[in-house]
């Protein structure tokens, strides 16, 4: 039962600042759009849809804690080991009431929040956000669903994103709100060094104060702001377009160019000319080439020359397998370029045609460009394709991890192992 107070605050409330009673925010992953590689090795709330993952945003929005995480099971251990002591699956601690709300809301939290004991429904009877008390979370995080004794309603309220590409076409959108969502401790405005960058525009430009330029730098906020993360540094005569972040400890290459609508993540390496990209982090391109209107998932290597194609020759909407078991899905979008899995890696000179979806893991080196849907954990050269082996891929992986101080932990493993359609068997490049 929810107690007196709770109930005080939830009828007082206004918009997303009457959360009085409430333990905390259970973030839901419910299994459903197609995300394709995207959520392979992550739940939709720590997808990067802007400056900030997902999650983040919608915490920030409500302030309050993270009290558990409800994800498809499938993901529960690597989500829950990249989200030490948030119950995952499972309970959360404390008796009062819980804010539920669906990681697919990419644009945060806003508008008033549902009654006591009240899930708020989008048009598909999907869940968009829910007030209720422990017993009706416990149920859902443990089986999946609300008690019957949770009321619910149909409303107005923001979008839940149904593919990949609602995340990475639209995350320039949200750099600005980011932006004000980590306040002025977040950086600063360009000073007017002679050894800084050369700043056009008027939209708001924040750059952290230990990252470094080369001279001749040209950040251009006539169309978006820009944010530069801490320890980034950005080569001779790169040009950075807005709206566009560039996050904590990655580097620029020289000449390199970063349109709109770009948001590359911590601790990668770029270059050549990249726009309308999301790199989750942990990625690299560094030498020349075109990306455009794609998303780079974590640990992906892009070899020198990768370009790909984000317009059809037809002018028309490009449609887009995301798995191959999965729905050939329109996007309604006129430019889509790729998406590239966690650990997967071109050879030099690859092409990519529009529309193209790299699994996991996958590795391609042919001189023609790969097939619309490249299964996770393909090996593919001009001799054919086959199956990347297992313990060849983990061999690799650690090893690019570990230029990072970083490793391959128990769950990650167990993760891969489990979407690697023939792990343990001895076949193979």
């Amino acid at each position: 039962m929810l107690g007196n107070g709770y109930l005080r605050g939830m009828n007082g409330m206004n918009g997303i600042n009457g959360t009085e009673g409430l333990d905390g925010v259970v973030l839901l992953d419910d299994g459903r759009g197609h995300f394709g590689p995207l959520t392979d090795l992550r739940s939709t709330a720590d997808l990067r849809s802007g400056m900030l993952t997902t999650g983040a945003r919608l915490l920030h929005d409500v302030g309050l804690p993270l009290a558990a995480l409800r994800v498809p099971e499938g993901l529960a251990g690597i989500v829950e080991s990249n989200h030490p002591g948030v119950p995952v699956n499972r309970p959360p601690v404390g008796r009062g009431g819980f804010l539920v709300l669906n990681t697919r809301m990419l644009d945060g939290c806003s508008g008033p929040l549902p009654g006591a004991h009240t899930a708020a429904l989008d048009a598909h009877g999907d869940i968009r956000m829910a007030v209720v008390d422990h017993a009706a979370v416990s149920a859902l995080l443990e089986g999946g669903t609300f008690p019957d004794a949770v009321a619910t309603s149909v409303t107005d309220g923001p979008a839940l994103a149904e593919a990949a590409w609602d995340v990475f076409t639209t995350a320039g959108d949200r750099i600005a709100g980011d932006l004000d969502r980590l306040g002025a401790g977040w950086g600063s405005p360009p000073d007017a060094s002679p050894v800084g960058p050369t700043v056009l525009g008027d939209h708001p430009v924040r750059i952290a104060a230990t990252a470094t330029f080369d001279p001749g730098v040209v950040m251009d906020a006539r169309a978006g702001a820009i944010a530069i993360g801490a320890n980034v540094h950005v080569g001779i005569n790169a040009a950075i377009h807005g709206p566009c972040a560039v996050l904590e400890s990655t580097r620029v290459a020289d000449h390199a160019m970063l349109k709109a609508n770009t948001v590359i993540g911590p601790h990668c390496r770029v270059g050549g000319e990249i726009g309308g990209t999301v790199f989750q982090g942990f990625a690299n391109k560094s030498h020349h080439g075109h990306l455009g209107d794609s998303w780079v998932g974590a640990w992906a290597n892009l070899g020198a020359g990768t370009v790909n194609s984000n317009l059809l020759n037809t002018y028309g909407d490009v449609a887009m397998r995301l798995s191959p078991d999965g729905p050939r899905l329109r996007s309604g979008r006129q430019f889509l370029g790729c998406v590239i899995g966690d650990h997967a890696k071109t050879a030099i000179g690859t092409r990519i045609m529009t529309g193209t979806s790299i699994g996991t893991g996958a590795m391609i080196a042919t001189s023609t460009p790969p097939a619309a849907t490249v299964p996770a954990f393909t090996w593919a050269t001009d001799a054919g394709t086959r199956c990347y082996r297992f313990d060849k891929f983990l061999a690799v992986a650690r090893s690019v991890m570990a230029r990072r101080q970083l490793e391959l932990d128990a769950a990650a493993e167990a993760r891969l192992r489990g979407l690697h359609p023939e792990a343990g068997r001895e076949v193979g490049s």
